[in-house]
């Protein structure tokens, strides 16, 4: 009986061509959408979930224009004025920290090592983040300048 189904099936699929070509389309082109979607959605969720307080951090990206630019400038950078400014201003902000990446030289005794992911960061680093430190204590880390935090 399921067999039969299957052969008329396929029978009015072969008769009726162009719409059978525009409905297969059509539902593979919208099964294809709604996964691609759905995938895009549980990336963006993802973010920060190692973090125990993930869901209460947010990222600012600045877009400014500067005076006689026809285009803003726009990218994943933010003034270091931007973090105090937030803090007073909005009461929903309880922490910030303001971050930086640069590539630098560092010195070990003897050794030059070039670092290509060296980052500042201000110490309140460890209130919103929960990286795991080897040695050390997370409440005195960063609090003087020139004070450096090792990661595996």
């Amino acid at each position: 009986m399921l067999k039969n189904y299957f052969k008329i099936a396929f029978r009015n699929l072969w008769k009726n061509k162009t719409a059978s070509f525009i409905n297969i389309s059509g539902l593979t082109i919208g099964l294809c959408s709604c996964l691609l979607i759905g995938l895009y959605i549980q990336h963006e969720l993802s973010y920060d979930g190692f973090q125990e307080k993930g869901e209460r951090i947010a990222r600012v990206i600045m877009e400014f224009k500067t005076d006689g630019a026809a285009d803003a400038i726009k990218g994943n950078f933010t003034s270091v004025r931007v973090a105090p400014v937030f803090k007073r201003t909005f009461p929903e902000v309880k922490d910030a920290v303001r971050m930086m990446k640069y590539q630098e030289v560092v010195q070990y005794k003897d050794k030059l090592i070039d670092e290509k992911a060296f980052m500042y960061a201000d110490p309140s680093f460890f209130n919103l983040f929960s990286f795991k430190l080897l040695e050390g204590d997370r409440n005195r880390a960063l609090s003087s300048p020139h004070e450096v935090i090792l990661t595996e």
